[in-house]
């Protein structure tokens, strides 16, 4: 007791400094930017291996070359608790725009609405819940709507200014991409995220004197697997490891300096996938120095909150059983347990980073605060000087105040991840998670936060706290819908009276 009493008091007085700091800080910044509101930046990697950047430091991390998001990261907070609350593109990015877990309008997969996929329309997005002076754009991946007759879940339909929406390709086509160069020559090797950086690069010269919200979500380094041979050899030379490798790759008779993977079976060198992997990810790496480079020529990092994370681990396949996807595709999520779709750490624990210089503190790891993807949304919505929908359960939460010292403990007191048609769920609860997993024969308690890899199973040695956690699940669970699959438009909407929004607990996601 006397140990729990001091560690209370030592974050007692850690917090009460931190405040201090964070209101001169503010004090500073306040007086540098003409108390001018914050722009907010969001970006977005795809199926990024939990390793697979610089800063996170593991023994795979060393295989990437990231050298602007480390930068980025080094300047603000990198977060080992980071997660999202779904391990699939659609749920996740939705969740993310939204502050709700998709699971509240029953989406758990992609495809959930009758030939779509995202929040119904009665989900409001960022956009719709910012104050009007705030100016906001998405560019690059969207998936969760499209315009489809009279319904419109494009981002424009739902409330951005400007829209750039992915092409299935890197390369895309030369007029797709020519597109994203209006104020610029365009490149002689064109590739989709550094077409977003330039994109995201004249959003923010043209919107400089204007608060702003910038949505990027990147390509990288979900398949089709393609990359030039300018970026092969940056990482080569970057990452000598590689060279022989990249040799072994040259020799291949369809290598060419514009290359991709048609096909991937079980034979696939899993080493070149890799490095091609890697040059994926170096290409996003640019468009992020890109982005940070133009805020500083404009005086506005200062005033800039960026959020960089995932928007799910990285995706691993294995054996014949899975003909399209027969290997893993180049991500490593170690020391985390599994991938992309599942409810272990490694599906939905990603890489997480805050930076706004002179607010934030920065060459920070936070090895304890829990935060979620979901909390973008009400961080950004109270920052702007607005407040979250009341008329709807908000999961997200104002990260700020606990950042700065205002508020004590955790964001949140738990988190809760389900994939019904797998039949696996989890929740976790501060240093512990409950996970059930039937396909995997799991049905375990793990100490989360010692335990990362969720291979030490603690049910029989801490039973009570093992019922508790799987009585919290249930308990929490019960608010949420069966997932569901809409085959027309009018079953969606015969659900969407049956299941009426709840109204929003008070203080649930408000600062």
């Amino acid at each position: 007791m006397d140990e729990i009493k001091i560690e209370n008091e030592r974050m007692n007085t850690m917090n009460k400094i931190k405040f201090c700091i964070f209101l001169l800080c503010t004090f500073a910044a306040c007086s540098h930017t003409h108390a001018a509101k914050p722009n907010v930046i969001v970006l977005l990697a795809d199926d990024l291996g939990y390793a697979d950047v610089g800063f996170q430091n593991y023994e795979a991390s060393a295989d990437v070359y990231t050298p602007n998001i480390d930068k980025l990261a080094q300047s603000g907070i990198i977060f080992k608790n980071g997660y999202v609350p779904v391990a699939t593109c659609g749920p996740s990015r939705g969740s993310l725009l939204t502050g709700r877990n998709s699971a509240r309008w029953g989406q758990e997969d992609n495809g959930n609405l009758p030939g779509n996929s995202g929040p119904p329309e009665r989900e409001i997005l960022v956009p719709r819940a910012l104050p009007n002076d705030y100016v906001t754009a998405m560019f690059g991946k969207w998936h969760i709507g499209k315009r489809q007759g009279k319904l419109d879940l494009s981002p424009k339909g739902r409330g951005f200014d400007e829209e750039w929406a992915a092409a299935a390709s890197y390369f895309s086509s030369p007029e797709w991409i020519a597109s994203a160069y209006k104020n610029s020559p365009i490149p002689e090797e064109p590739y989709f995220d550094p077409a977003i950086g330039n994109l995201s690069a004249d959003f923010i010269a043209q919107n400089k004197d204007k608060p702003f919200f910038l949505y990027a979500g990147f390509k990288a380094p979900h398949s089709p697997f393609e990359t030039w041979e300018s970026y092969l050899l940056r990482v080569v030379e970057a990452r000598p490891q590689w060279k022989e490798v990249f040799e072994r790759l040259k020799k291949r008779p369809d290598y060419q300096n514009k290359y991709s993977f048609e096909k991937i079976t079980l034979e696939t060198d899993k080493e070149i996938l890799r490095l091609i992997y890697t040059a994926m990810i170096l290409g996003m790496d640019d468009a992020v120095g890109h982005i940070v480079q133009t805020l500083e020529e404009h005086n506005l990092r200062e005033n800039t909150l960026i959020f960089f994370l995932a928007d799910n681990g990285g995706s691993l396949c294995g054996g014949p059983e899975h003909p399209n996807r027969p290997i893993d595709l180049g991500a490593i999520n170690k020391p985390l347990r599994s991938g992309k779709g599942s409810i272990f750490d490694g599906g939905v624990r990603v890489p997480y980073v805050m930076s706004w210089p002179g607010v934030l503190p920065g060459n920070t790891v936070d090895e304890k605060t829990i935060v979620s993807s979901m909390d973008i949304f009400t961080t950004t919505v109270n920052l702007a000087g607005a407040q979250v929908p009341q008329d709807r359960i908000i999961d997200g939460v104002n990260l700020m105040p606990y950042l700065t010292g205002e508020k004590s403990g955790q964001p949140h007191s738990h988190l809760l991840f389900r994939r019904t048609d797998r039949d696996a769920y989890a929740i976790r609860a501060g240093d512990f998670k409950h996970t059930f997993d039937k396909r995997n024969k799991v049905n375990e308690l793990y100490d989360i936060q010692n335990n990362i890899a969720e291979d030490e199973g603690l049910s029989k040695k801490h039973p009570e706290k093992f019922k508790y956690m799987k009585e919290l699940y249930e308990k929490e669970a019960a608010d949420f819908p069966d997932p569901i699959r809409f085959k027309t438009n009018e079953e969606m909407e015969a659900w969407l009276k049956e299941n009426p929004l709840k109204p929003n607990p008070s203080g649930k996601g408000i600062e």
